[in-house]
């Protein structure tokens, strides 16, 4: 089906011009909050999803540079699950950037650069759950399109110090890129998106009953959690953050009520730590995300699309 067709099911009606044009680059297969946010994006009305960029993950380790192609398999899952037919899924880059100047090709760079340079009065934005690699490598391709489009990522550590962040550590020459670039920057730092706590009792009874694509929310989750152990915190057995989800709250949220205050870009350091940079451009920097608004949004459509069919 198409995707218009199962977001009908809400009975929302949403004018072209108030759409926002959405790419997501995910690390689909890296745990598994990935596909809820995918799925979230998917399911919002207001944003018109152009395509869903597989992204790879801990793809430093020894023969681990299949990563990508594991993301772009488990994002093919999601797609079947959805029943949307129409929305494209591109393979991203397989490895990390070998330095700020490198600009490798992949089906998620060329389409960046096409639909940041397409004419459309709506504006652009990248939502990168993962390594920012697709998008640092199609600025350096293209430097252009810096100015006609917007990123916002979940990554980095807290502020002021940084340091090590999974997100940011998968590919630190490709954050080097996008905070030196022109690029529109929202960033959710850990201290952030790590404040969305799910428990499996709450999935179980709002995103479990909810047809094929609740079902396949709900295993994925449940089978990651049964069968990792994580030393994580937030990782205990009974709950869950659904970390790359706050990505949402923030393209959702009202500007009037603001989450974020502006800072300049820091300089990122080999070791993942920030460096003051006078000269850096104006960023949005998370500092909370509406969760309660953000979770409630993503069952209730949830339940619309997919409950009773």
């Amino acid at each position: 089906m198409k995707r218009s067709e199962i977001l009908e099911r809400m009975g929302m009606r949403l004018p072209l011009r108030k759409q926002l044009r959405v790419i997501v680059s995910s690390d689909v297969r890296n745990e598994a909050d990935d596909q809820f946010a995918v799925a979230h994006h998917l399911l919002t009305p207001m944003f018109d999803v152009r395509a869903v960029v597989a992204a790879h993950y801990e793809s430093k380790a020894p023969g681990s540079r299949s990563t990508m192609e594991k993301s772009y398999q488990e994002l093919l899952k999601l797609m079947e699950a959805s029943g949307m037919d129409d929305v494209p899924a591109l393979r991203g880059c397989e490895a990390p950037l070998t330095d700020t100047q490198d600009a490798p090709e992949s089906e998620g760079v060329d389409f960046i650069i096409q639909e940041a340079l397409r004419e459309d009065p709506r504006p652009l934005y990248v939502a990168c759950q993962g390594a920012l690699t697709d998008v640092a490598a199609a600025i350096n391709r293209c430097p252009a399109i810096a100015e006609r489009m917007n990123v916002v990522w979940i990554g980095g550590a807290a502020y002021p110090e940084g340091g090590a962040e999974f997100n940011l550590m998968q590919d630190v020459a490709a954050a080097q890129v996008v905070f030196g670039s022109k690029v529109g920057l929202w960033q959710l730092p850990v201290n952030v998106y790590g404040t969305a706590e799910v428990t499996m009792a709450e999935l179980a009874w709002k995103v479990r009953p909810c047809g094929t694509m609740g079902r396949y929310l709900f295993d994925e989750i449940e089978d990651y959690n049964y069968h990792t152990d994580e030393p994580d915190s937030l990782r205990k057995g009974e709950n869950w953050s659904l970390g790359d989800s706050p990505a949402i709250a923030a393209l959702l949220g009202c500007d009037w009520r603001p989450t974020y205050h502006m800072v300049k870009a820091p300089f990122i350091r080999d070791d993942m730590r920030y460096e003051p940079n006078p000269e850096g451009k104006e960023i949005r920097l998370y500092d909370y995300a509406d969760i309660r608004m953000l979770l409630e949004d993503f069952f209730a459509k949830l339940s619309l699309c997919y409950r009773n069919y």
